[in-house]
C-alpha cells in the first residue's frame, strides 16, 4: 500500500513538473540556433512554462507566448519557422543577430504575427511573397540585410501595414508604384539601396497617412512630385543623396505637419518656394549641396527652426535678421555661397546655439559678440569671408569651443589672451589676417589643441615656453609673421608634432638640443631666419622626416652626414655659412640648390668649391669633366632609344576608344574615358601573370581598382590538366565577368562594369585600400592583424563562400580560394575576389564536369 502511494505521488509529480508544447517548440528552436553568450540559457525543461525564460512574455490569462524579442542576443542560423507553431505569437524580434539563409517561404504561417523586426541580420535572397499573406501585421522591419531583387507586387495587399523598413539592404529593382496602395502606412523608409534609376513615384501621394517617408541614396531622377504635397501629417521627408532636378515644388509648403526636410546632394535649381512660412512645424531643413539660387527667404528664417543647412549652393544677398530670433536654433550650416552682408549682431543670444559655419561667402562686419552667450558653441567657422575688427573678448570665455577657424579675414588687434587657452578647442585657426601682439602664456591651458595654424599675420615677440606643455599638438604653423627671439627649449617636448613650419619670421639663437625626439616629424620648415650655430645631429633620427627646408638662415658647420638616413622629398639647405665636405648620398647635381649660397661647402657639384675642396687640383677636375661629358652622351644614347622603344610600346600598348564597349552592372557616377585615361604606369599598384591592376581616381572623389588583362588572353594561375601535368592558360575574363555581374554580398568584391576591345579587357573593381590579405599577412604590415581582426576576416570570406555555394542561384564554385584572392577595405572587411576559374551548377544541381583542376601555379586549393 505505501509503495502504491509513493508511486501516485511521483507520478503526479512528474506530470506536474513537465513542459507545455510551447515550450517543446522553444526547445527544439534552442537547438538549431548557435547561442555563443547562452542568452538562451534560460530556456531550461526544469519550468512548466517558458514565460518566465528571458525574451518571453506571456498572456497572464492563457500563460501562452504573445511575444519574442531576442534582439542583441548574438545569436546565429536560419530563421525558425518553428516559431509559427505559437499559435498566439504576435511580436517577434531577431534584430541585430546573425540569422542567415533566406527568409523562407512559410513564414506565412505565423498568422497572428503583427510586429516583425529581423533588422541588422545576414538574410539573403528575394522577399517571400507570402509576407503579404500575414493579415494582421502592422510593423515590419528588414533593415540591414543583404535582400535583394524586386519588392514583390503582393506588397500592394497589406491591409494593416503602418511601418516598412527595408534601408540598407540591395534591392535593385524600381521602386514601386503600388506602395501607394498601402494606405494604412505610416512609416515607409526604403533608403540606402541601389534601385533601377527611376523617379518618385506619384502614387506615393496617396498615402494620406504617412508620417515619415525616407528615400535617401535611392537612385532617384526627375523632379519631385507635386503630389507629395498631399501628405498632411507628413512629418519628417527625406529625399537626400539623388539626382533629383528641377525646382522644389511649390505644393510641399503645404505640408504643415512636416518637421523635417532633407533634400540634400541633389541637382535642385531654382529658389526655394513662395509660402514656406506656412510649415509653422519645420523644424529642421537640409537642401544643402544642390543649385539653389536667390535670396534666402525671411519667412523661412521667421520659422522655430533647430537646424537649417543651404551649404554649397549659389544663394545670394543678406542673412534675414530674424534668423536670430529662432529660439531653438542650434546649427546654422550656409557656407560656399554667395551671402553678402553683415551676420545679425544678435546671433546667438537667444538659441542654443553650437555649430555655426558661414565659410566661404562674402560677409562682412564684426563677429557678433553674443555667438556664445548660451554657453554651448562648439565650433565656430567662418573662413574667407570680409570679417573686420577684433575677436569679441566674450569668445574667450567660450570654454565649450572645439573648432575656431578664422582665417582668411580682415580680422585685426591683440587675440583675447583666453582664446590661446581654451580647454577643449583641438583646432585655431587664425591664418592670413592682420592679428598683432604676442602668443599668451595662457596658451598652457589649451590641453586638446592638436592644430595651431596662425601663418601670414602680423604676430611678434618670444614663441613662448608653455607651447611646451601642449602634449597633443600635432601642426604649429607660424610662418610670415614677426616672432622673434630663440625657439623655447620645451618645444622638443611635442612628441605628437608632425609639421613645425615658422618660415619667414625673425627667429634667432641656436636650434634646440633634442629634436630626435620628434619622432612624428614629417615636414621641418625654419627657412628666412636669422638661426645660428650648427644643424642638429638628432635631424638624422627624424625618421619621418621628407620635408626639410633651413634656407636663408646663418647656420654654420658641416652638414650631418645622419641626412642620409631620411628619405626626403625636399631638401634646401642654401644661403647659410655651412661648410666642409657634402654627405655623399646629396653629393650630385640635382640637389645643387639645395646648397648654393654657402661658400664653405665642398664636393663634386660644379660651382662648389670651385675646384680647390681638398686640393684635388686641374687634371682632377679635367678627368671629373671627361666622365661627365662620358655619362652625359650615354644619358642621351640611352633617352633616344627609350623614346623609340617607349614610342613603339605605346603603339602596341594603346586602346583606341572609339572602338571598346562597356558593360556596366551598377549604376555608373563616372565616364568611361574617366577610366581609360588614368591607365598610365604611374598608376599601376599591381601586376602578375594575368596583367596589371590600376589605381584610378575618379573626378568625383571615388577610387577604383581597374584590372588589364594581358592581350585578352591570360588569367592569372590556370587549369592544371591531370592527365598531362601542364598548365592550360585560358581566358578568365569571360568567368569573372559572368560571374560577377550577377552577385549581389557585402562579401564579394564588387565588378562595376568592364571594357572590351579585340585586344583588351578591362575590369572596373570596388577598389580595396587594405589591398590582399596575402600581401598584408606575408608584407611588413602583417603585426597590425590581432586576432580578432583574423577572424572578422575569415567570417567574413566564410560568408561570401557560403552565399556562393547556398543562397545563389544557380550555386557557385570559387576553385581559386587563397588569401591573395581575399581582399581588405578601409575596416579590414573582406570580400572574395578573381572568380577567373569559377563554375557553377547547372540545372540538375550538379557540378559541371571538369577533366582540369583549377588553381594558380604552385597552388591548388582545397577540397
Amino acid at each position: 500500500m505505501l509503495l502504491f502511494v509513493f508511486l501516485s505521488i511521483l507520478f503526479f509529480s512528474s506530470s506536474t513538473l513537465s513542459l507545455n508544447q510551447e515550450g517543446l517548440y522553444l526547445q527544439q528552436i534552442k537547438l538549431s540556433l548557435s547561442d555563443p553568450d547562452s542568452a538562451l540559457s534560460s530556456w531550461s525543461d526544469r519550468d512548466t512554462t517558458p514565460c518566465s525564460w528571458s525574451g518571453i512574455k506571456c498572456d497572464p490569462t492563457t500563460s501562452s507566448i504573445t511575444s519574442i524579442d531576442l534582439s542583441s542576443s548574438n545569436l546565429a542560423g536560419p530563421f525558425p519557422t518553428l516559431l509559427c507553431r505559437l499559435q498566439n505569437l504576435t511580436s517577434l524580434s531577431f534584430s541585430n543577430n546573425s540569422i542567415n539563409s533566406t527568409l523562407p517561404l512559410d513564414i506565412s504561417t505565423c498568422q497572428n504575427l503583427q510586429h516583425l523586426d529581423l533588422s541588422q541580420n545576414l538574410l539573403t535572397g528575394t522577399l517571400p511573397h507570402t509576407l503579404a499573406d500575414l493579415p494582421n501585421l502592422r510593423y515590419l522591419d528588414l533593415t540591414g540585410n543583404n535582400f535583394s531583387g524586386d519588392i514583390p507586387d503582393t506588397f500592394a495587399r497589406f491591409q494593416k501595414l503602418e511601418v516598412i523598413s527595408l534601408v540598407y539592404n540591395l534591392m535593385d529593382g524600381i521602386i514601386p508604384p503600388f506602395l501607394g496602395n498601402i494606405t494604412t502606412l505610416r512609416m515607409l523608409n526604403l533608403s540606402y539601396n541601389p534601385f533601377t534609376a527611376g523617379r518618385v513615384p506619384p502614387e506615393f501621394g496617396n498615402l494620406t497617412n504617412l508620417e515619415t517617408l525616407w528615400l535617401t541614396q535611392c537612385n532617384l531622377i526627375g523632379e519631385i512630385p507635386d503630389s507629395l504635397g498631399r501628405l498632411k501629417k507628413l512629418k519628417d521627408l527625406d529625399l537626400a543623396l539623388n539626382n533629383l532636378g528641377g525646382s522644389i515644388p511649390g505644393s510641399l509648403t503645404e505640408l504643415t505637419s512636416v518637421v523635417q526636410i532633407e533634400l540634400y546632394n541633389n541637382s535642385l535649381t531654382g529658389g526655394l518656394p513662395r509660402g514656406m512660412g506656412k510649415l509653422t512645424e519645420l523644424k529642421r531643413l537640409d537642401a544643402s549641396m544642390n543649385h539653389l539660387t536667390g535670396w534666402i527667404p525671411d519667412e523661412l528664417c521667421q520659422l522655430p527652426l533647430e537646424s537649417l543647412n543651404l551649404y554649397e549652393n549659389s544663394f545670394t544677398g543678406t542673412l534675414p535678421p530674424s534668423i536670430a530670433d529662432s529660439p531653438n536654433l542650434y546649427e546654422l550650416r550656409l557656407f560656399q555661397n554667395g551671402l553678402t552682408g553683415e551676420l545679425p549682431q544678435n546671433l546667438g543670444k537667444n538659441a542654443p546655439l553650437r555649430w555655426l559655419d558661414v565659410s566661404n561667402n562674402h560677409l562682412n562686419g564684426q563677429i557678433p559678440a553674443s555667438l556664445c552667450e548660451n554657453g554651448e558653441l562648439e565650433e565656430i567657422l567662418m573662413i574667407s569671408n570680409s570679417f573686420a575688427g577684433q575677436i569679441p573678448e566674450s569668445l574667450s570665455q567660450c570654454r565649450s569651443l572645439t573648432r575656431v577657424r578664422l582665417g582668411c579675414n580682415r580680422l585685426s588687434g591683440e587675440v583675447p589672451a583666453g582664446l590661446w587657452g581654451l580647454p577643449h578647442v583641438s583646432l585655431l585657426d587664425l591664418i592670413n589676417n592682420s592679428f598683432s601682439g604676442p602668443i599668451s602664456k595662457t596658451i598652457a591651458s589649451a590641453a586638446n589643441l592638436s592644430e595651431l595654424i596662425i601663418d601670414m599675420n602680423n604676430f611678434d615677440g618670444n614663441i613662448p615656453e608653455e607651447i611646451g606643455f601642449l602634449a597633443n599638438l600635432t601642426e604649429l604653423s607660424g610662418s610670415e609673421n614677426r616672432f622673434n627671439g630663440s625657439l623655447p627649449g620645451s618645444i622638443v617636448n611635442l612628441k605628437e608634432l608632425g609639421s613645425l613650419d615658422l618660415h619667414g619670421n625673425a627667429l634667432s639663437g641656436d636650434l634646440p638640443d633634442g629634436v630626435n625626439s620628434w619622432k612624428k616629424m614629417n615636414e621641418l620648415n625654419l627657412a628666412s631666419n636669422a638661426f645660428s650655430g650648427k644643424i642638429p645631429d638628432g635631424i638624422g633620427g627624424m625618421s619621418l622626416l621628407n620635408y626639410l627646408d633651413l634656407s636663408n638662415n646663418r647656420l654654420s658647420g658641416k652638414i650631418p652626414i645622419g641626412l642620409q638616413n631620411l628619405k626626403l622629398n625636399k631638401l634646401n639647405l642654401s644661403n647659410n655659412r655651412l661648410s666642409g665636405e657634402i654627405p655623399p648620398l646629396f653629393a650630385k647635381e640635382m640637389y645643387k640648390s639645395s646648397f648654393t649660397g654657402n661658400p664653405g661647402l665642398c664636393g663634386d657639384i660644379e660651382g662648389l668649391c670651385d675646384g680647390r675642396g681638398g686640393g684635388r687640383g686641374i687634371g682632377y677636375a679635367w678627368s671629373m669633366r671627361s666622365i661627365f661629358a662620358l655619362a652625359v652622351f650615354l644619358l642621351v644614347f640611352g633617352v633616344v632609344w627609350f623614346y623609340f622603344k617607349y614610342r613603339n610600346f605605346k603603339k602596341a600598348t594603346a586602346v583606341d576608344k572609339s572602338k571598346w564597349t562597356l558593360m556596366s552592372f551598377h549604376n555608373l557616377g563616372f565616364s568611361e574615358y574617366e577610366i581609360l585615361d588614368c591607365l598610365d604606369e604611374d598608376n599601376v599598384i599591381g601586376s602578375g601573370s594575368s596583367g596589371k591592376v590600376y589605381k584610378v581616381v575618379l573626378s568625383n572623389g571615388e577610387t577604383v581598382a581597374v584590372k588589364k588583362l594581358w592581350g585578352g588572353q591570360k588569367k592569372q594561375g590556370g587549369d592544371v590538366d591531370v592527365e598531362k601535368g601542364q598548365v592550360i592558360q585560358d581566358n578568365g575574363f569571360d568567368a569573372e565577368v559572368a560571374t560577377l555581374s550577377k552577385i549581389r554580398h557585402k562579401n564579394i568584391v564588387k565588378l562595376w562594369c568592364c571594357c572590351t576591345t579585340r585586344d583588351c579587357n578591362l575590369l572596373v573593381y570596388e577598389y580595396m585600400s587594405n589591398g590582399s590579405l596575402g600581401d598584408l599577412l606575408h608584407g611588413s604590415k602583417g603585426g597590425l592583424l590581432d586576432w580578432p581582426t583574423r577572424y572578422k576576416i575569415v567570417a567574413d570570406a566564410a560568408e561570401g563562400l557560403s552565399y556562393l555555394h547556398h543562397d545563389c542561384v544557380p550555386p557557385i564554385v570559387h576553385r581559386d580560394v587563397k588569401s591573395n584572392n581575399i581582399l581588405l577595405d578601409g575596416d579590414y572587411g573582406a570580400r572574395v575576389a578573381d572568380f577567373g576559374v569559377a563554375k557553377v551548377f547547372d540545372s540538375t544541381g550538379k557540378l559541371q564536369s571538369m577533366s582540369i583542376i583549377a588553381g594558380s601555379c604552385g597552388y591548388i586549393a582545397p577540397g
